[in-house]
């Protein structure tokens, strides 16, 4: 299934939580996701601006090992393989709105938020002489400082490194 037939799903959903196996996590998306985190169980989500849809998009997930206890007290209105639809109580457009502004963005895979990677140049006050040049590499560097290389996979590491060599570029 891809993203915007899953947005497009979710865009007329109104009162279940869809599920979607993706390998071996359980995912739900938009209002699934509002639904799920406030009436079963708090996960963290994540929030995404996903280029084919054009349009931020929320989820989360978690493992399909643990379905058994975290769903174990929800009404199932449709089981299949790769998709499990749970019944939920009415959610509101606006409620899900507002909470989904309150989930952090990130940029695609790596973790990080988008206001610490891509922060627009704002020059400093008239008295300093630092230049635009030295002002980028400041905020390069505020970026690799607070990058958690320790918390971080290989590939999220490499990701982002592509991102720092790209901002360089320009």
């Amino acid at each position: 299934m891809t993203i915007k037939e899953i947005i497009q799903i979710e865009n007329g959903n109104g009162n279940t939580i869809i599920l979607l196996r993706e390998g071996i996590f359980w995912r739900a998306y938009e209002k699934s996701a509002y639904a799920f985190s406030i009436q079963i169980h708090p996960y963290k989500p994540t929030r995404k601006w996903v280029i084919a849809v054009k349009q931020d998009v929320v989820s989360l997930g978690f493992p399909v090992s643990a379905a058994e206890n975290v769903l174990n007290n929800s009404k199932v209105l449709m089981r299949q393989e790769k998709r499990l639809v749970l019944a939920a109580s009415p959610i509101s457009v606006e409620d899900f709105e507002a909470w989904k502004q309150t989930v952090p963005m990130t940029l695609p895979d790596s973790g990080l938020h988008r206001k610490d990677i891509r922060r627009p140049y704002v020059p400093t006050v008239v008295s300093t002489t630092v230049s635009p040049v030295e002002q980028s590499c400041e905020e390069l560097a505020d970026c690799i400082r607070q990058f958690n290389i320790a918390s971080k996979t290989p590939v999220e590491c490499m990701l982002f490194l592509m991102e720092l060599k790209r901002r360089l570029a320009e």
